[in-house]
């Protein structure tokens, strides 16, 4: 089944029920249904056909919603892209997905389109609002009835449905693909975790990553909930909107849960329908479980990645504080040691996954796909535990990504910004142990001989190449980096160096 029919099946089941809410205005699933097939038939009878690549570079918003829903009515694949993103980095994803079309907003089309090439390559450019030149269209044009007849096509669940770009080991980010048939079946593990028409869903997460899109929005809108849409960070609007729609349901970042909880604590309002407070991309402190339980309800840790999500987590009646939960009906772990045998009951392992909704591959890369299984299953690069009663114990990352805030950066893409300015010899980028972020950026650099560079100066460098999450907060500068036998720059002798720290400011060493 593709997600059209999937939807329509919903639709059917929910028509005149409010599918989408966004500020003060809200579309019920008939409206919602008409409004995407207006904008899957304008984009065809443009010259759009299925498999096209479409960019969406747009905040939260209705307008948002209505484009993913509606591209993938006509059988495009959806490339959503992340706001926070500079010029050249949007401009790597444009070209490395073959994008034929772009959705944007003017603010952020507007900041970047001049460091990004592959924008002004594009014809099909679509702007919210009114049209901006000969060349730009306007994306309310695509809402409305289209000016002839045409028929939308049928879909293949095995169709590419999106690609969505996360950072990781590489330089590049590399692009996760999901099918049509991999979106449903998240869908349908999301309803283990109560996601259904029973709930009014908010969404605070952005929503170019899986969490907003996948688990939360298009879940939503498959499953027959409420979907109330929320800008990240905007934590007065987003209880103003669980107050008004009484929302029950949510999917978050650490970060997001206490900020909602320090808003709610300086300016209270009524959040009493609240009941499944779902969270990953990094642990809960025991003091935020704590405080957000008082306000809001327990907070039940939940594991996945962009690859796979949700794979494993706890619901609110049976809560391991500190666990990953226990896997989902239908999703398998596996622990594996460094050669790849399975480890001793209780022993560390890299988790090993399977499941109905794991992603197709990455986009273009077979190499990176190949090396991302073993016998079959998906191994992430994190490490986990299993207790006796089936709870899993998450125990660090084999991967040298950085996670902040609940967003993966890669040290080598910090890294090869940085190495871009003439002063540096050698770089080494790491995480810093951080209260509110869990990590942040860290610069090791040695310079070129005769070289001078001050840490405000390279940061500046740094932030005109990188989104301001990537950028690096602190420089500290060497003779030079430590390396191993082979030469290579050694992050694991950072990274304790920053941990030392860290534990010794605390009092701890």
């Amino acid at each position: 089944m593709s997600i059209a029919r999937a939807f329509k099946a919903s639709r059917e089941r929910n028509a005149s029920k409010v599918a989408i809410a966004f500020g003060e205005q809200s579309w019920t699933y008939a409206e919602f249904d008409c409004l995407t097939d207006n904008i899957a038939r304008n984009l065809l009878s443009t010259g759009a056909e299925p498999g096209d690549r479409v960019a969406l570079h747009m905040l939260n918003s209705a307008d948002l919603a209505l484009g993913f829903l509606g591209c993938l009515k006509a059988g495009c694949v959806l490339v959503p892209v992340n706001t926070r993103l500079k010029g050249r980095e949007i401009d790597y994803i444009l070209r490395q997905s073959g994008s034929a079309y772009y959705l944007g907003q003017p603010g952020l089309y507007d900041e970047v389109a001049g460091s990004c090439p592959a924008i002004a390559a594009l014809d099909r450019r679509y702007l919210s609002g009114s049209a901006r030149g000969s060349f730009l269209g306007c994306f309310d044009d695509l809402l409305r009835s289209p000016s002839r007849s045409v028929s939308l096509p049928e879909i293949r669940p095995d169709r590419v449905a999106c690609i969505m770009y996360t950072s990781g080991t590489t330089a590049h980010p590399k692009g996760v693909v999901h099918s049509h048939e991999t979106l449903i079946k998240t869908a349908q593990v999301m309803q283990q975790m109560q996601l259904d028409e029973r709930q009014v869903a908010l969404v605070m997460s952005s929503m170019a990553h899986l969490m907003g899109f996948g688990l939360l929005l298009m879940s939503g809108l498959l499953n027959g909930a409420t979907t109330v849409i929320t800008r990240p960070f905007e934590f007065s609007s987003s209880l103003d909107a669980f107050e008004r729609w009484g929302c029950t349901f949510t999917f978050a970042l650490p970060v997001l849960f206490q900020s909602l909880y320090e808003t709610q604590k300086a300016t209270p309002r009524n959040v009493i329908s609240g009941r499944h407070f779902f969270c990953g991309g990094d642990s809960v402190t025991p003091a935020l479980q704590h405080v957000f339980k008082n306000s809001f309800g327990p907070i039940c840790e939940a594991y996945g990645l962009t690859e796979i999500a949700p794979a494993s987590w706890n619901l609110a009646d049976d809560i391991r504080i500190g666990s990953i939960g226990r896997p989902g009906k239908g999703i398998a772990f596996r622990l594996l040691d460094a050669k790849g045998s399975d480890v001793a009951a209780g022993d560390v392992g890299e988790i090993c996954l399977r499941g109905p909704h794991l992603m197709t591959g990455y986009w273009q890369d077979a190499d990176a796909t190949e090396a991302a299984f073993h016998e079959g299953w998906f191994r992430t690069g994190d490490l986990a535990r299993c207790d006796p009663d089936g709870c899993y114990w998450f125990a660090g990352r084999k991967k040298e990504i950085i996670i902040r805030g609940g967003s993966n950066i890669s040290p080598q893409e910090v890294e090869a910004a940085l190495y871009e300015h003439p002063a540096v010899a050698e770089a080494g980028v790491v995480g810093r142990p951080d209260s509110f972020w869990g990590q942040t950026v860290v610069a090791h650099v040695a310079l070129r001989p005769g070289k001078a560079l001050d840490e405000a100066e390279l940061i500046s460098f740094a932030r005109e190449r990188l989104a301001d999450y990537k950028t690096p907060e602190a420089v500290v500068i060497h003779e030079k980096l430590p390396k191993n036998l082979a030469g290579k720059i050694q992050r694991r002798a950072l990274l304790e160096s920053e941990y030392g720290l860290a534990a010794e400011a605390a009092g701890k060493i």
